[in-house]
């Protein structure tokens, strides 16, 4: 169990570069080694912050926060069981390995009028844009880690030789040798889901979310707003990011990687 100097190391080693960062910047802009229209002084980000929280970005922040997680929710909800399924067979997955990987090949950003076209402006185009990154990661993720091994084969045979059912084996061997590739997929598309719908919201014509209000303060000239706006995206990313720490640590509790919190 780590003890409390390790802790407030662990606190104290980001807080120091935190502060360092802030040092250097309040450094460049008060001597003006730097333009301000590059990076504003740290007084016009706070004055830009407060202003916003005044203007009700709470609500941009959760409706950008639920595209993404929506998206992320379906694709791992439709890929990983698909994934699981092709990983333990091998033929069925040999009609879907060409297309998943041709598909995987075309960038998100390529189908945005496509999506358009088919969903409209609204929420389901965005969805639908992070619905695909995130999907055939997760699926080939999944079909990665259910893949039959020699070891994992070994523990199949020993399951099945103690009466086990299929449900059984499943759970207790398949399962927990694809779950830490599963949870390696999703960490990856929540940071790819946030990115997608940022994107989606500055050019496909969204009514809110963060991503419009970044590319309202561009096109206005705000520069400390956008900063302030591109800070609380980072903070977001961050927080996503930690709860899908959490949940992979609760999910593949046995991994030897793991430490107590």
């Amino acid at each position: 169990m780590p003890s409390a100097n390790s802790k407030l190391a662990s606190y104290g080693r980001p807080a120091a570069t935190i502060a360092g960062v802030l040092f250097i910047w309040w450094t460049l802009t008060s001597f003006e080694w730097v333009n301000p229209l590059f990076l504003p002084p740290l007084g016009k980000v706070g004055v830009a912050f407060s202003a916003l929280l005044d203007s009700g970005i709470y609500w941009d922040a959760f409706t950008t926060t639920y595209r993404a997680v929506l998206g992320l929710l379906l694709s791992a909800m439709v890929a990983v069981p698909l994934g699981l399924i092709m990983g333990r067979n091998s033929r069925l997955y040999e009609y879907v390995e060409l297309p998943a990987d041709f598909f995987r090949s075309i960038p998100s950003s390529a189908l945005f009028f496509l999506f358009i076209l088919i969903f409209g402006i609204g929420d389901a185009s965005k969805i639908a844009v992070v619905f695909y990154g995130c999907s055939l990661i997760l699926l080939l993720n999944a079909v990665y880690g259910a893949r039959p091994t020699r070891e994992k084969q070994d523990r199949i045979n020993m399951l099945r030789s103690f009466g086990a059912t299929n449900w059984q084996i499943f759970r207790f061997a398949v399962l927990p040798d694809a779950l830490p590739h599963i949870a390696a997929g999703i960490r990856i598309c929540a940071s790819m889901s946030l990115v997608l719908v940022i994107v989606t919201e500055m050019f496909l014509g969204a009514s809110s979310g963060l991503g419009k209000v970044i590319y309202d303060a561009y096109l206005a000239y705000r520069i400390p707003q956008m900063y302030v706006l591109i800070i609380l995206l980072g903070f977001l990313g961050f927080a996503i990011n930690k709860v899908c720490v959490l949940l992979e640590r609760r999910a593949t509790f046995w991994q030897p990687n793991h430490t107590t919190a």
